[in-house]
């Protein structure tokens, strides 16, 4: 019982004492952040953020982090907004109890994007990321083959619910894999809705050089993905000489020396088994007739 006891007290002091204030050397609280605090390096903090911070921290503004002792602050509250910039930037580099150090797995420079990620929330900056519920979205999308491009029409739903272009906006074009679809490209529409991308000429597709491709809007809208089966703007996928269809040992410039002179062993082997038999048979026989 005393050993319960014990247990439970270390257990709770060791909470309480995570739980203290997090205290950064004095020389770090000022430290400058170098990048920019503007719209493109949010976005990149953001989904950084997605990658390594939000499986803890939770989605800001919801209070939904992981319940951990210390409990991870949300992006959004006063006691994270409190930190200066080189306070959050020591955090995030050196962490502290469950919260791991980034030093070695985010660039400096992204981690001082997640620090313009954090700013983003607070109510002293004007917001350059603000995030909205997604639009519909359709997409329209062909395949020519003879050019090796892919064009697109992109529309989205504007708030009277009428379908108007969707200019300026990255449009994903992937392959379709045994695992999954694998991005090839990204392009832009024109003011007109319009896009077209040029397929590389090292995609690889099946033996005849299918391939099927998967065209997508990034997030912030709502679409259904347009899928083109089969189309003849790939490499054809090599297959191996040495192993063919109907074709035991393929053609002998293919064929290892280990391994032809392996399998000229064994038939050897195999018909001088079959000799040495068939001779001991003949002498027993001979054998009982001279007796």
């Amino acid at each position: 019982m005393k050993i319960k006891l014990l247990f439970a007290a270390l257990v709770f002091l060791a909470q309480q004492g995570m739980a203290q204030e997090w205290l950064v050397p004095e020389d770090q609280k000022s430290v400058q952040n170098p990048s920019e605090y503007n719209l493109d390096n949010v976005k990149k903090g953001k989904d950084l953020y997605l990658q390594s911070c939000k499986s803890c921290h939770g989605d800001p503004g919801k209070n939904n982090a992981l319940p951990l002792v210390p409990p991870p602050p949300d992006f959004t509250s006063d006691i994270m907004q409190a930190n200066t910039d080189g306070e959050l930037f020591y955090k995030i580099t050196h962490g502290r109890g469950g919260m791991p150090q980034f030093e070695t797995t985010i660039s400096e420079d992204d981690r001082w994007r997640l620090v313009n990620y954090i700013r983003n929330f607070n109510p002293e900056n004007e917001p350059v990321l603000v995030e909205e519920p997604p639009k519909k979205a359709k997409i329209l999308a062909s395949v020519n083959e003879e050019q090796r491009q892919v064009e697109v029409f992109a529309e989205y739903q504007d708030k009277d619910s009428n379908y108007v272009v969707l200019a300026e906006t990255p449009i994903s074009i992937g392959a379709k894999k045994a695992f999954g679809t694998l991005p090839i490209g990204q392009v832009l529409t024109n003011d007109e809705g319009r896009a077209e991308y040029h397929i590389p000429e090292s995609l690889i597709g099946d033996e005849q050089g299918m391939v099927t491709l998967v065209i997508d809007l990034g997030e912030g809208f709502i679409n259904e993905d347009v899928v083109l089966d089969a189309a003849k703007v790939g490499q054809p996928k090599p297959t191996p000489k040495l192993i063919q269809k109907e074709v035991l040992w393929s053609t002998n410039e293919n064929i290892q020396v280990w391994l032809l002179l392996s399998y000229l062993a064994a038939v050897l082997g195999a018909w001088g088994t079959i000799g040495y038999v068939v001779f001991l048979i003949f002498k027993i026989s001979r054998a009982g007739k001279q007796e």
